[in-house]
């Protein structure tokens, strides 16, 4: 589906990803884990284009084609980002749009399709995360979780081969969390592909397919949800599991 091979990335003299050699295959979701500052979002932030890296490749793999990470021109940026859909951790919806609007904005503007075709799609996908009778509403008459739902409504209605998840439960309280993992949850049983970078691991553990667990800028041990948590490999991952348990 998705490969990406020696993604590096700096700010300054900060080495944030080094080397990064990361692959999802069709109908995976993939939990990135790793402590704070760890270099997760900035790892989707590149796949997306959203930064510019300072090294690496990504391959679709539908097309085959490599994409510089650092150089890639702007017709390739858009041509990749149409295999994409990305959940920010704030949310990022337009206030002055209803939860509909946001959702069939980037139809009509960016994909140019016919505003009632657009609106059927919008439509369908806000049922699917369950808010049918939120549609109508402005972002600052829904709860966060709510926001949220729409903002992962939004990424389904641009029919993306992949959907990135930065986070997407950071900003909410436990309460809304749920609401919004169980949405997560059920696109992965339907088999939507995703890459969620997460805290919760949990989540991790019950929905995802395979874990991958960066520390320092590096991938320092991946695998099945299974054999990550309960066989870890390496003495950092341990530890990061121990700490993570202590949490109250």
């Amino acid at each position: 589906m998705l490969r990406i091979k020696g993604l590096n990335k700096s700010y300054g003299t900060n080495k944030v990803l080094n080397d990064i050699d990361f692959h999802i295959d069709k109908g995976e979701v993939v939990a990135v884990i790793g402590p704070s500052g760890s270099g997760k979002t900035t790892l989707l932030r590149c796949i997306s284009f959203l930064e510019k890296a300072d090294s690496g490749v990504l391959i679709l793999d539908e097309t085959g084609e490599e994409h510089d990470l650092h150089s890639a021109t702007q017709a390739e940026i858009r041509d990749v980002r149409r295999h994409m859909g990305f959940v920010f951790q704030s949310f990022n919806l337009f206030k002055n749009m209803t939860a509909l609007g946001n959702c069939m904005e980037g139809l009509v503007t960016a994909r140019r399709v016919k505003k009632d075709v657009a609106e059927d799609k919008a439509r369908a996908m806000l049922e699917k995360v369950g808010l049918a009778d939120r549609m109508n509403h402005y972002p600052d008459e829904l709860s966060g979780g709510q926001q949220q739902r729409v903002a992962i409504a939004r990424a389904l209605s641009l029919d993306p081969d992949i959907i990135l998840l930065d986070e997407p439960t950071s900003a909410l309280d436990p309460e809304l969390t749920v609401e919004v993992l169980d949405t997560i949850r059920k696109l992965a049983g339907e088999g939507t592909t995703m890459i969620v970078v997460t805290h919760e691991m949990s989540f991790a553990r019950e929905a995802a397919s395979r874990v991958v667990f960066i520390e320092d800028g590096e991938i320092a041990e991946e695998g099945s949800a299974a054999e990550f948590f309960d066989h870890p490999k390496e003495e950092r991952t341990r530890e990061f599991l121990n700490r993570t348990r202590r949490q109250p």
